[in-house]
């Protein structure tokens, strides 16, 4: 279920009525990837796309260039919302949900999606993981490398060890170093953007402050660590 309050997901999700023909056409047009599209959703003939936040603007701009104004918009709904374009009941229910916010009014509209906030580009994930490992000397062989907005993911087999990490900006990257074997330490600290150890954890005090932390940063979905 996805809860309403004052921090606003920009997403994209446009209802676009049936009465709309030349939108439902031109609008999927604008986005080769990064998109889902749904038809009769809630009405037979209309068409609801789902796209990726940064790009809300371009539909907001063709809304305001074109006047539409059979259209709805769900500022909270977007393509992390988990939906699978082969079950649309899963977006007639968010959709229906009574927490849903739904934006009919074409100036608001406009509005909201003006107010995006710019989606960093996420810099490449090898070179930020060579420079972690140069800076914690790990020498890394052959990873094994998974990234996801909610932490990068390093297995290391030769060395037997999986190296989990969460760029929350440019500035500072979270690194926890996890061995396989229970005899060896593991290695937990924040390092900057030039290669720096900026702190170490290492007392029971800071063990356990660093392991909340992290935890609270992987449910916020804050790692900018994703080749796009």
């Amino acid at each position: 279920m996805i809860k309403n309050s004052n921090k606003i997901n920009f997403g994209g999700t446009f209802r676009i009525k049936a009465v709309e023909n030349k939108a439902k056409k031109e609008i999927p047009a604008l986005f080769t990837k990064n998109r889902q599209i749904f038809h009769d959703i809630l009405e037979k003939g209309d068409e609801v796309i789902v796209i990726r936040d940064q790009h809300d603007k371009i539909i907001g701009k063709y809304i305001q260039e074109n006047c539409i104004k059979n259209i709805e918009y769900y500022p909270e709904i977007n393509t992390k919302s988990g939906l699978d374009d082969q079950k649309p009941e899963g977006l007639i229910k968010l959709i229906k949900d009574k927490t849903t916010r739904i934006i009919t009014d074409l100036d608001e509209m406009l509005s909201v999606i003006s107010k995006q906030r710019k989606v960093p580009k996420a810099p490449k994930s090898k070179n930020e993981i060579e420079k972690i490992s140069n800076a914690l000397r790990l020498y890394i062989e052959n990873p094994q490398i998974h990234s996801t907005e909610h932490s990068t993911i390093i297995r290391d087999n030769e060395k037997r060890r999986t190296i989990e990490i969460i760029m929350k900006n440019k500035g500072n990257t979270y690194v926890y170093v996890r061995p396989d074997s229970l005899c060896e330490d593991s290695v937990r600290c924040i390092i900057d953007g030039k290669g720096n150890i900026m702190k170490s954890f290492e007392t029971p005090d800071e063990i356990h402050k660093f392991i909340k932390k992290f935890k609270k940063l992987k449910d916020e979905k804050v790692n900018l660590l994703q080749d796009k």
